[in-house]
């Protein structure tokens, strides 16, 4: 699994990035199955775990190493 730590700029080159729009900006809702939901974050860009496929293309343009995987 994926995650975005306290490093995280929220420059969103990540959330551009993902090809499975498992990321999402500080504080924005996401859908999944036509179920809304509340951020995991509102600091920090975060990565929602059942829409993230691991293919690590997140990690290649993250300009401050902020995402790791767990």
């Amino acid at each position: 699994m994926m995650v975005i730590t306290e490093d995280c700029i929220n420059c969103s080159a990540c959330v551009d990035e993902c090809e499975h729009n498992a990321i999402y900006n500080a504080g924005e809702e996401y859908t999944i199955n036509g179920v809304t939901y509340t951020p995991l974050s509102q600091d920090y860009t975060f990565i929602v775990p059942e829409l993230c496929d691991n293919c690590k293309s997140c990690v290649e343009v993250c300009a401050t190493d902020a995402i790791i995987e767990k």
